[in-house]
């Protein structure tokens, strides 16, 4: 299994990478210099691919070895997986030859396959100029730093490759962040969310990256509360970084999937506050980012549902100058993803959950240390309350009041979901169900309140009968639906959850 941080590196930053005095100070000797070519293989229909694992023939110095490896596991940014390599008499790949390293039974039977070894055939290859360096930290922990500079090809379509990584060979890997973050300081880097066969696999079939929504978070009674944290912790990075990809690619949904992974990220980090705070400069960058995603968010929203739901030849007009607002702040964060803040407080949040960061001065009889299904109990405990406690107060008109009944009830079934493997299945899902429904009523709420501040936005003349029209619809809605909340709201003060 090897550990690796892979960090994309701009075309013009890639002679800096090689002359960077941190990386010879830290080898004890001159880097390699190597010329790889690479063919990947894979059938017709792309069985080992959709499988999990990529394989690659790789030429160098009239030498040929294969490798297999699986899809990454861990977060996008610190890659694990499986890897297996053997070496080839020519050029021709010969899975068969890797079963016998292979423990995982689905695995080896794919590789052994002669149906699958039959179809292989090269579905794309890159030549790549590699520098590569071995690294000693001062308190002897190893990392091979490899970088990659060169062109993926799939048909005629190419790709310029700018990688650094850097793999774990002995040692903690958290170490890796470290390593990265003091090379970011002189050096912009970004977070390689994909590997060079995922690049090339996307190039070769050309979709649209699919929006990735959060998976459920897996914990078990015997974790201590620390363990549950990192682990709840990664998952919401794994859905914000995961989602990446296609954000850059300007999907509306895979932008709005981002913003849910930073929402249950912000979320979870709140209940944690008093066990764990989080270091300023990372909270205020999470703030930062939150802000652009929700800009961009919000008028996705608007045009996309508000004002489609209002109809009207009057509002067609609107929708259009709307859409083109959003693409507006879609390419903006472009800029916003490519800056290096993005980059340093992802590698701080993942360093900080790896290296479970808020250890430094916590005391022995820290919450944190002790059983999960102990310890949850007052952090579930109070966000119930202060989500009753909301609700009881709430004036219905009150739009800042019902903002806030909106973010205690978002906390509350987070922290639900978060838990849901150590709590009552039918009690949890209930509850969970409950609150989205609660959710729902008073995210459309906010929409229309959103929205009535957006179109004040929109002044110029041959919009004003537009936007008075839409801005005459959503208070009518707004006031007739704020009305409607009670029934809602009362049935969630009445939930109750065994087990917490």
């Amino acid at each position: 299994m090897e550990t690796e941080l892979k960090l994309n590196v701009a075309q013009r930053d890639l002679d800096k990478v090689r002359q960077h005095a941190l990386l010879a100070g830290l080898s004890p000797a001159s880097p390699d210099e190597l010329e790889l070519a690479d063919t990947y293989y894979d059938t017709p229909k792309l069985d080992l691919w959709h499988n999990g694992l990529t394989l690659r023939v790789r030429a160098s110095d009239g030498t040929w070895v294969q490798t297999v490896k699986t899809a990454a596991g861990g977060s996008p940014a610190l890659h694990q997986r499986g890897e297996w390599e053997c070496a080839l008499p020519g050029p021709t790949p010969d899975p068969a030859a890797l079963v016998r390293q292979v423990k995982a039974k689905r695995i080896a039977e794919l590789l052994g396959s002669p149906h699958i070894a039959a179809q292989l055939r090269p579905v794309f290859n890159n030549t790549t100029r590699r520098t590569r360096w071995n690294i000693e930290l001062p308190d002897g922990q190893l990392v091979e730093c490899v970088l990659d500079a060169g062109d993926l090809h799939v048909g005629k379509r190419n790709a310029a490759i700018g990688e650094l990584e850097l793999e774990m060979k002995k040692g903690d890997p958290t170490r890796l962040f470290e390593l990265a973050l003091a090379l970011h300081e002189q050096i912009p880097l970004r977070i390689a969310n994909d590997s060079k066969a995922a690049r090339g696999y996307a190039l070769l079939d050309r979709k649209a990256p699919a929006a990735v929504k959060a998976t459920p978070v897996r914990l078990h009674k015997k974790m201590r509360l620390e363990d549950a944290l990192q682990c709840i912790g990664l998952n919401c990075l794994a859905q914000l970084e995961s989602n990446v990809t296609g954000v850059l690619a300007q999907s509306v949904e895979s932008l709005h999937q981002m913003r849910v992974g930073l929402r249950r990220l912000r979320a979870l980090l709140n209940m944690f506050e008093d066990l764990a705070p989080l270091p300023a400069d990372m909270h205020d960058s999470i703030e930062w980012l939150s802000g652009a995603l929700g800009a961009t968010r919000d008028w996705d929203v608007l045009a996309g549902a508000t004002l489609p739901a209002i109809g009207g030849d009057d509002v067609t007009q609107l929708v259009a100058v709307a859409e083109q607002r959003a693409r507006d702040l879609h390419r903006d964060m472009l800029q916003t993803l490519h800056q290096p803040r993005y980059t340093q407080v992802i590698l701080q949040l993942n360093g900080w959950f790896h290296g479970r960061g808020w250890r430094e001065g916590l005391a022995d009889k820290s919450p944190l240390y002790r059983r999960v299904d102990d310890a949850m109990v007052p952090l579930l405990r109070k966000a119930r309350q202060r989500l009753r406690k909301r609700i009881g107060a709430l004036d219905e008109n009150d739009l800042a009041a019902r903002h806030r009944v909106r973010i205690a009830a978002k906390k509350a079934r987070y922290a639900a979901e978060f838990f849901s493997d150590l709590l009552p299945a039918k009690p949890t899902k209930r509850y969970v169900r409950t609150l989205s429904a609660l959710q729902d009523k008073l995210g459309h709420l906010n929409d229309l309140a959103v929205a009535r501040g957006l179109l004040e936005q929109l002044t110029a003349p041959d919009l004003l009968r537009g936007t008075t029209y839409a801005r005459g619809y959503i208070a009518a809605a707004l006031e007739l639906e704020s009305h409607q909340l009670r029934p809602a709201l009362d049935a969630v003060a009445r939930l109750k959850m065994t087990g917490s």
